[in-house]
């Protein structure tokens, strides 16, 4: 078993999006590749998975060598791949999943039962504890996902792929992914894992590669390269200018802003999930909310924004008493929300662009609210596109087309102009930079930055301490749907939030012993 791709080229008109690549997966070996989004990873795995035919290269699978594959070939040669949209149908039970297409019968007729008891193996196996006739819609992302991977195994691959496997998952989760990935390494199977979250290259990979601009910029042992040297691979700036960069900025916004004016301020919010909980939000600040899954952080923002239920609790935006019960409310009152889902509460997938990002402001720039001013509108999109670099800056382009990380550009760029139109004092960020790789990660804060610096606030949600230490001017820590700790400044440090988290998630500990125990001097927020 093992996977090779010899000058692997693919061109699309007269861009090329993959130039001559050469990568390999040994047997037992755990491969991550990682790269800015459009540098090619989607495409490289179309065409191993025969979803693409490339123009020029080789593919290798366990010593069978095709110029390419249709995706029964893919299939038939032993490749599986787990996407990081799921492929599952969520109202059928999870044996049924597993047999989707390839039913156990006997003369003519399905064996639901034979089905059952082989799915509860392969599940055994991975050494979790699913009932195969769960319906899979109950089921956590988490549980879904090795549901797929039993699915795959079950057809004895000769290469794993897994494309961005943990980008929803909590750490308990990522936790035994990565024990499940490390057991099928045991095995002899060589796994291919897109990924771009640094810590998940260096605990669990044996070689790392790095794609830019459709080429291998950077491939070795784990052991041999450095962090600093794959985020400068991806983003091709060295690391330390981007390091010296983030030391200017909390050198120019010291604490946070403490003493400016508040935008928002929230007391005593009680909802499902979290609460009561207060909160202020300052001028010119970016609030961190930092929690781990089930700490209530999406909760919250959803409320605010109207668009979960609030049981009691007052908003008040610059000191004036506002309602939010619906999304509508909350625009009217000056708050924007970006949510975590873009595909499924943001995105108008089948839209172009343009019509994403102007989606909100159509009103706003007509001519006396009535009729559409395209001049103005083709200028907010251009704008737009260039503050935030997207790419490619298309109007006509569908969202659907655009990578992962582009997609969120549009999401944020749609609240940005919009804010610019009708003054939108709060923009409330719920796992903005999920899925979404380094360099364009560094662009979306920067617009974020710029946003706040305007005299505007931002609620920044994330589960990434270290993304909280990058962005945040000040962290408010969740734990089971309470405050446990708030940090700002230099004090910002992974250790200090992941302790937070993790100590709020004790049982045996409650709100006044982690007040007293981190010196918080204020419940306010």
């Amino acid at each position: 078993m093992s996977l090779a791709v010899r000058s692997l080229t693919k061109r699309y008109g007269g861009v090329t999006v993959l130039d001559h690549v050469d990568l390999s997966v040994e047997n037992g070996e755990i491969h991550a590749l990682l790269g800015a989004n459009g540098a090619g990873k989607s495409t490289l795995i179309k065409c191993i998975s025969g979803a693409v035919a490339p123009d020029e290269g080789e593919i290798d699978i366990s010593g069978q060598s095709f110029r390419a594959l249709s995706p029964k070939q893919a299939r038939a040669a032993g490749v599986a791949v787990i996407y990081q949209e799921l492929s599952v149908f969520d109202t059928l039970n999870v044996a049924d999943n597993m047999f989707m297409n390839e039913e156990l019968t006997r003369f003519g007729w399905r064996q639901p039962h034979k089905q059952k008891l082989e799915c509860r193996e392969w599940l055994d196996n991975l050494g979790v504890d699913i009932d195969p006739g769960t319906s899979l819609g109950s089921l956590s992302v988490a549980k879904m996902q090795v549901v797929e991977i039993a699915k795959a195994l079950r057809r004895s691959p000769q290469v794993l792929i897994l494309d961005e496997p943990t980008s929803s998952l909590s750490e308990a989760e990522v936790k035994t992914l990565g024990l499940q990935m490390q057991a099928l390494r045991a095995q002899g199977l060589p796994i291919l894992f897109i990924t771009h979250r640094m810590s998940e290259v260096f605990d669990w990979a044996d070689r790392v590669s790095v794609l830019r601009a459709g080429q291998v910029v950077l491939s070795g042992p784990v052991a041999d390269i450095s962090r600093s040297q794959v985020i400068s691979a991806i983003t091709a700036v060295e690391a330390t200018a981007a390091a010296k960069a983030e030391d200017d900025r909390r050198a120019s916004h010291g604490s946070g802003a403490t003493g400016s004016e508040a935008l928002m301020s929230v007391r005593g919010l009680l909802g499902p999930g979290y609460g009561p909980i207060d909160l202020d939000v300052n001028a010119h600040e970016i609030v961190g909310v930092f929690g781990l899954v089930g700490s209530g952080r999406t909760e919250l923002v959803e409320s605010l924004f109207g668009a979960e239920s609030v049981q009691q609790g007052t908003v008040e935006m610059a000191g004036h008493r506002v309602s939010t019960r619906s999304p509508r409310d909350a625009v009217a009152a000056g708050l924007a929300l970006v949510p975590s889902d873009r595909r499924k509460k943001s995105l108008f997938l089948n839209l172009s662009a343009f019509d994403n990002v102007l989606s909100a402001s159509f009103v706003a720039v007509a001519r006396h609210g009535l009729w559409r001013n395209k001049a103005a509108e083709g200028r907010l999109f251009d704008e737009g596109a260039a503050e935030i670099n997207l790419q490619p800056p298309r109007r006509k382009l569908d969202a659907l087309r655009f990578s992962g990380g582009n997609q969120q550009k549009i999401v944020l760029s749609r609240w940005l102009k919009h804010g610019e139109l009708e003054d939108t004092r709060v923009l409330l960020l719920d796992e903005p930079t999920q899925g979404v790789d380094v360099g364009a990660r560094g662009e979306l804060y920067d617009a974020v930055r710029k946003f706040a610096d305007g005299g505007r606030g931002v609620v920044f949600v994330s589960s990434e301490a270290d993304e909280m230490v990058q962005v945040a001017d000040r962290v408010v820590v969740l734990a089971r749907g309470r405050v446990v700790g708030c940090v700002q400044g230099a004090d910002i440090t992974e250790r200090k939030l992941m302790e937070l988290a993790h100590f709020g998630e004790s049982e045996d500990i409650g709100s006044a012993g982690l007040v007293a125990t981190h010196e918080r001097e204020d419940s306010r927020v």
